[in-house]
């Protein structure tokens, strides 16, 4: 009997065979951005500049967290403004700047969570008992709803004085123009009795439709009270002022270009003046020229980002082609 060839262990996996794809799979990665134009990219995404409409919403925050469990009388506001305005942004920079206290447990002095589309109120709760560190977050929504006592404790024992919720307007009905009276929505109920059993400041962040609170929320509404509005830049003096500022915080990367008028007008012209839309465009040039050996910023870094942030099937025109 004629003895059969062992086969080598190398040849009998094809996964453990050459690639052919290896060296395209290299020149990919070839093509990522190094470790040291993340690190400036960052350092520039971290910039703030408090533009007029950003003091007012910063005071607002400052104003809401000193009243919030020290009075009686309800204190809420609502943060009106476009996807990409700055809302998170501002609450973000907000929290950072707090001080430590004794008061508060650390970094939940103010807490913020985001809203789903549909609000019920036990999502709500247990965002809350995740958010507070409470062990045991799930459970029905009948377990839930009863441990909201829990929400109420773990706000007062932690020394919550603010709560903030981002996309707060999908707390309004979509096919309502108008609730039955004394018939509020469950989510806002919940909200409501939050506020006057803990006594802590809230803020609504969220579109335009929250403008309409009081028509479904009559009582709710007499709670959130003030409006502050984030919007895009138009192209003007503060818009020019917005870009001087940022420009000027900027120390580990030259993005001087920016500050020239007929940049300004390009970047208006790719961003409409909204400020996600307008770090996105930065933040990808900065890299590129980083990575290109070159310390500031040019148009065509700017041509190059645009195609990459907002892609090549973009139905607008690039602006700095």
């Amino acid at each position: 009997m004629k003895k059969q060839r062992s086969t080598p262990f190398t040849e009998s996996l094809a996964l453990d065979g050459p690639d052919n794809n290896e060296a395209e799979i290299h020149a990919r990665r070839l093509q990522t951005y190094s470790v040291d134009a993340l690190r400036v990219a960052t350092q520039i995404e971290r910039q703030y500049v408090n533009h007029p409409e950003f003091a007012n919403g910063l005071r607002m925050l400052d104003r809401l967290f000193q009243l919030g469990t020290e009075l009686e009388t309800p204190q809420g506001h609502r943060l009106i403004g476009p996807p990409g305005s700055g809302k998170t942004a501002l609450f973000r920079y907000f929290r950072e700047s707090l001080p430590s206290s004794s008061l508060f447990s650390s970094s939940l002095g103010a807490i913020g969570l985001r809203v789903p589309k549909r609000p019920l109120p036990g999502l709500l709760i247990r965002e809350f008992l995740r958010i507070l560190k409470y062990p045991f977050a799930g459970g029905s929504y009948k377990q839930l709803y009863e441990r909201r006592q829990l929400v109420f404790e773990a706000l007062r024992s932690n020394g919550t004085r603010l709560v903030w919720l981002d996309e707060a307007h999908h707390l309004l009905p979509k096919h309502a123009s108008r609730q039955i009276e004394d018939d509020e929505p469950e989510a806002i109920e919940l909200l409501r009795e939050l506020m006057d059993e803990c006594k802590v400041s809230l803020v609504l962040a969220g579109s335009i439709e929250l403008d309409n609170l009081k028509s479904v929320a009559t009582h709710f509404s007499t709670r959130v009270a003030g409006r502050e509005a984030l919007s895009a830049f138009a192209l003007d003096a503060s818009w020019l002022g917005f870009l001087k500022a940022f420009s000027a915080q900027s120390a580990s990367f030259d993005i001087g270009l920016i500050q020239d008028r007929s940049m300004a007008k390009l970047l208006h012209m790719a961003t409409g003046g909204n400020l996600r839309a307008f770090k996105q465009l930065i933040l990808e040039a900065v890299l590129i020229a980083h990575d290109a050996n070159e310390m500031h910023l040019t148009q065509d870094h700017l041509r190059k980002a645009f195609d990459l942030v907002f892609g090549k099937a973009c139905t607008r025109s690039n602006s700095f082609a």
